[in-house]
């Protein structure tokens, strides 16, 4: 009986092995989006992105009713910045560090890949 090794590259025995190894592996470029959140005195709750400069299109902010609405609304802009960008080979003009986070905002770390 022959076993197929399991650090066999691309194995032609094995038909359900999509061959793809090492240096032939997609890049997934992933981000870090850090934003500022704090409930407001409305009650409504209100975040900005802490780390990506606002340049052109200017600082990402959002509020909303909860913190998750929040985080969906200036992640998904976040993301379309950074791909747009990324996609266009310019610079990302990130802000390291970034500025404290003000006494009645905590901070969310949110990963994100194009």
């Amino acid at each position: 009986m022959n076993t197929p090794s399991n650090t066999d590259s691309a194995n032609s025995d094995n038909p359900q092995s999509l061959g793809i190894t090492g240096d032939s592996k997609p890049a997934v470029p992933a981000f870090t989006c850090i934003v500022y959140v704090c409930k407001t005195e409305d009650g409504t709750i209100s975040g900005r992105v802490a780390n990506l400069a606002g340049v052109d299109a200017g600082e990402i902010r959002a509020s909303a009713n909860s913190e998750r609405d929040v985080l969906m609304k200036v992640t998904r802009e976040f993301k379309s910045r950074i791909a747009k960008m990324y996609a266009e080979n310019q610079g990302i003009p990130w802000i390291d560090p970034p500025q404290p986070p003000l006494e009645s905002e905590q901070m969310r770390s949110v990963p994100l890949h194009l």
